[in-house]
């Protein structure tokens, strides 16, 4: 309404337009819908609205409307669009400048405008606000974008910037509802939008989050696999980093997650800010970062900080840095890039003679314990311990109390696996994990060792108490690798206890930590490990998908893998009735273990053979395998697998 000269009101004769461009082309005028027919007409005013109060030149408006099949007479139909698109907004607003043709369209009258508005507005403001601001913005929108253009060529990159910026604001909107504590709220709509944009990492971390704060942590878990398989398909690559760290905080039950402020950033983004400006002392740092990237169980990571370390290290003359970076790279090779355990093993030896003609102490025990753990994996557990109580020696001379606990926890799994008896085992394990200090990193590998131990021993309930320490102690602080290896020990206690559904669920949460890692070693044997358990519990075709990853990422120096995908195969062939093929895969098994000195697992092995034997008709052999793995766990005394065995000696 307007006042006219005698103060009386009137009918304002100006009229309220309202564009918009967020869905279909539109144009109201007074509320009234205005019809443009002629598509030239439509693209004009898109391309115009999208420049809202900018001057166009016309040649660029040419550009947009005909691209390179402009006809000489497109200047002159582009007056005569301008001209009729004036009847329909007026003259005032689309004029003619002398920069160009401007439409000019005031605050409120644009949805794009509206919404770009109060998507910045909500960016400043509390989650509260936010999320409202943001519910408002997002209400703009009426369906895509310039729908109606498809081939236009202005409208390609429009349409994708335009479609960006509504993802966005609806990934702020529901990262606010996240603050807001609305986790059960967002998971159907999260569910919908990474089934329509699969490869937006944000989208996967806010489901994945969304749902571990609703208390479903096994469909957090669940989520981040479908993304790595999208990923792995679409792309052939990894999620990125933020949203590996998010699962292995997940699963590790990172208090963090709980923090309203949302996720966090990336370990190295977290430690740039404090790195020393010097190089060499940049060097020290990077190297000590990718040790405890490589501790918590970030592999990849690791190698990437060691390599920049061992860069830096080798410009600015740090040969001990230098070449204990490089050596740690060799051993994580094993995991990131399958390299053999024993090409690993004959480095570790070279790089221990040129730290011990040094006398670098440091570089001397980690060289040492590397090697002592290679010599386990192949079946050496007491050339291993030997091997590990040299590097104790030399991590105490020199002065490194962390390192020397470090090396005291290679001991505790030797001697678990090992010849030495199981209660002498368990005396040493009990006064190894005396002499750490009373953190979980140092803990979990003897109690790990002692859950394994007590179950052989006929204790299962102490083995168990011991297991939910361990898991409990790794998952709080956030160790990955400890909490697989803790895993792995109760569903290894269970096994021998006899308790085959608890074994397979342990094995399962183990293998599930490591399913979706790119890992040439340890993922290989977990496998293993789910594989032959299911194969015992008669779940063949599970047994056999596992046993054959695992047959075909193991290395031939993995004496465990190699061991155990041939038990897992040998009772799937003894189930579905090929007793030949069993016989030939336990006998190759028992031969394998037969050149360690694993007593139990040698064991293993053996019943496994007792088992397929009589059905392939050879009862006495059957008799043999099983008296020998009679003899073996009496000499480690285990006396669960003992008794097992036993009886099954009165039957064959």
């Amino acid at each position: 309404m307007n006042v006219g000269p005698d103060g009386a009101s009137v009918e304002s004769t100006v009229p309220t337009f309202e564009f918009r461009i967020l869905g279909p082309l539109e144009v109201r005028r007074d509320g009234e819908r205005i019809d443009i027919p002629a598509p030239r007409q439509r693209a004009l005013l898109g391309y115009l609205l999208l420049r809202a109060n900018e001057p166009v030149p016309a040649d660029e408006l040419i550009d947009q409307l005909w691209g390179d099949d402009a006809p000489p007479t497109a200047r002159a139909s582009l007056h005569n669009h301008v001209h009729a698109l004036r009847r329909v907004v007026g003259a005032t607003t689309l004029g003619l400048e002398t920069h160009g043709y401007v439409l000019h369209v005031e605050r409120g009258q644009l949805d794009l405008e509206r919404f770009e508005r109060l998507a910045a507005a909500a960016r400043r403001s509390e989650p509260h606000e936010r999320a409202a601001k943001l519910r408002a913005a997002l209400a703009c929108w009426r369906g895509p974008p310039l729908v109606e253009f498809p081939t236009e060529p202005f409208a390609q990159y429009e349409i994708s910037r335009l479609e960006e910026v509504r993802l966005s604001a609806l990934e702020d909107r529901i990262e606010a509802d996240l603050e807001l504590g609305r986790h059960a709220d967002v998971v159907a709509e999260l569910e919908t939008l990474v089934d329509r944009y699969p490869l937006r990492e944000r989208l996967w971390a806010q489901l994945m989050l969304a749902l571990y704060r609703a208390g479903r942590q096994p469909d957090a878990l669940e989520a981040y696999r479908r993304a790595h398989v999208r990923f792995g398909d679409d792309l052939g690559l990894e999620p990125g980093v933020e949203l590996r760290e998010l699962q292995r905080s997940i699963l590790v039950q990172d208090s963090a997650l709980e923090d309203p402020a949302g996720l966090l950033g990336s370990t190295l983004e977290r430690a740039a800010s404090i790195l020393p400006r010097s190089p060499r002392e940049r060097a020290e740092s990077l190297y000590e970062l990718g040790v405890s990237l490589l501790r918590m169980g970030d592999h990849r990571q690791a190698a990437a900080t060691l390599a920049a370390a061992e860069r830096i290290a080798a410009a600015t003359g740090e040969l001990a840095v230098e070449e204990r970076a490089r050596l740690y790279r060799s051993y994580l090779a094993v995991w990131t890039d399958g390299r053999s355990p024993l090409a690993h093993l004959a480095e570790a030896e070279r790089a221990s003679r040129r730290f011990e003609q040094r006398g670098d102490e440091v570089g001397l025990a980690v060289a040492l314990r590397q090697r002592a753990q290679m010599l386990a994996w192949s079946g050496r557990a007491a050339d291993g311990a030997a091997l590990a109580s040299s590097a104790l020696a030399a991590a105490a001379r020199s002065g490194d109390s962390a390192l020397e606990a470090s090396c005291r926890g290679v001991l505790p799994g030797l001697y678990a696996v090992g010849p030495l008896p199981v209660e002498e085992a368990i005396a040493r394990c009990h006064k190894l994990a005396a002499e750490v200090p009373d953190e979980p990193r140092f803990q979990v590998p003897s109690l790990n060792a002692l859950v394994e131990l007590y179950a052989e021993a006929g204790q299962i309930d102490v083995a168990r108490r011991l297991g939910r320490e361990a898991t409990d102690s790794a998952r709080g602080a956030g160790l990955l690798l400890h909490l697989v290896g803790a895993m792995g020990s109760c569903g290894q206690a269970e096994l021998t206890a006899g308790d085959l559904p608890a074994a397979i669920d342990h094995f399962r949460d183990a293998y599930g930590i490591r399913e979706t890692e790119e890992d040439h070693s340890l993922l290989p044997a977990l496998a293993a490990d789910l594989a032959a358990a299911l194969a015992l519990a008669g779940e063949d075709d599970e047994a056999d998908a596992l046993a054959t990853i695992a047959r075909a990422r193991a290395g031939p120096d993995g004496f465990a893998t190699q061991v155990l995908w041939r038990i897992a195969l040998a009772r799937v062939a003894a189930h579905t009735r090929r007793p030949a093929e069993a016989l030939t895969l336990a006998k190759e098994a028992s031969s394998l273990t037969a050149a360690s000195d694993w007593l139990s697992f040698h064991g293993q092995s053996l019943e496994v053979l007792g088992e397929v034997s009589a059905p392939a008709g050879d009862s006495a052999g059957a008799a043999a395998a099983l008296a020998a793995a009679l003899e073996l766990y009496e000499r480690k005394g285990n006396v669960a697998r003992a008794e097992v065995v036993r009886r099954q000696l009165a039957v064959v």
